[in-house]
């Protein structure tokens, strides 16, 4: 009788060593699982941090304004229809550090009938020791003016900062800083007048903001003798930077703010004066604003 107490005793006690045993392991099976897990992703997070500040690091180095560069030079260039008047005009920089300029050439008295036209250009700045000196090579990007049969050139421009020069083997390119190419003095609120088929009429343009691409945003707000009072969001691209200073803008209507009866935008071309103080349209609205 005792035997079989005294086995049934080490039976149980058996068990419940196997028992705690199991549960121990599966305790240490769940910590270990969880543990392993969670290590990797604490170190992916650390080292994709670190790998975001150098790329933001290197790349707020690497990109440089060229200030120095923003200006309008004037001169003239010789191309498939001869001597031709060419304004050109450095805006700034994008995010990508391409400089951003627009092309625009005329007539010259020595060639007459040469039409007007305009495109943007894009250009990369080729290293080099001379402060004073800076290359850029520049490649067509966009027409804002196309005549018939006329394309884009690209050439490698030398700007010479103490001479206040550009120049270039490609096309004979001989221009001079002519005028400046900030355009931020712009930004104001103009008042006045237009004149389209019937009476005239009050109109706001209100510029809001210039870009790096030689654009311009503002709203464009209109009250007529005979209708009610409507106002949209229009988009200027400047198209000319003249020698004097004068500014060529073409504007488009973009987005309705208190939309019109006949639901149509009004689109217009215009030049700004040098100072900035007035705006003249040279269609058919007869748009007359200046500055407030």
């Amino acid at each position: 009788m005792k035997r079989k107490i005294l086995a049934s005793v080490i039976m149980t006690a058996a068990f419940v060593l196997t028992l705690t045993a199991a549960c121990s392991d599966n305790n240490s099976e769940d910590y270990i699982r969880e543990h392993t897990t969670t290590e990797p992703t604490t170190t992916v997070t650390e080292t994709t941090t670190t790998t975001t500040e150098a790329t933001t690091e290197a790349t707020t180095a690497a990109r440089k304004e060229y200030q120095e560069l923003v200006n309008t030079y004037s001169g003239t260039y010789v191309a498939t229809q001869g001597l031709t008047g060419l304004d050109f005009s450095v805006f700034g920089v994008d995010d990508d550090g391409k400089i951003q300029a627009l092309f625009s050439f005329h007539e010259d008295p020595a060639n007459p009938g040469v039409p007007t036209g305009s495109y943007h250009m894009e250009g990369t700045v080729e290293k080099s020791d001379n402060d004073d000196i800076i290359t850029v090579d520049f490649k067509g990007a966009e027409w804002e003016k196309k005549p018939e049969t006329y394309h884009i050139i690209e050439f490698k421009g030398v700007f010479d900062l103490k001479n206040g020069t550009l120049e270039s083997d490609d096309y004979e390119i001989k221009l001079k800083k002519s005028a400046g190419a900030d355009l931020t003095y712009l930004i104001n609120n103009y008042d006045g007048l237009y004149s389209p088929d019937i009476g005239d009429n009050t109109i706001k343009l209100t510029v809001e903001d210039v870009g790096v691409h030689g654009d311009l945003q503002a709203v464009f707000e209109y009250e007529p003798q005979m209708g009610k009072k409507s106002s949209f969001i229009t988009i200027g691209q400047v198209t000319n930077i003249a020698p004097d200073g004068k500014v060529t803008v073409t504007f488009e209507g973009s987005e309705w703010i208190e939309e019109a009866d006949d639901k149509k935008f009004i689109d217009f071309e215009g030049v700004f004066s040098a100072d900035g103080l007035s705006f003249t349209e040279n269609g058919g609205h007869n748009i007359r604003v200046y500055a407030q």
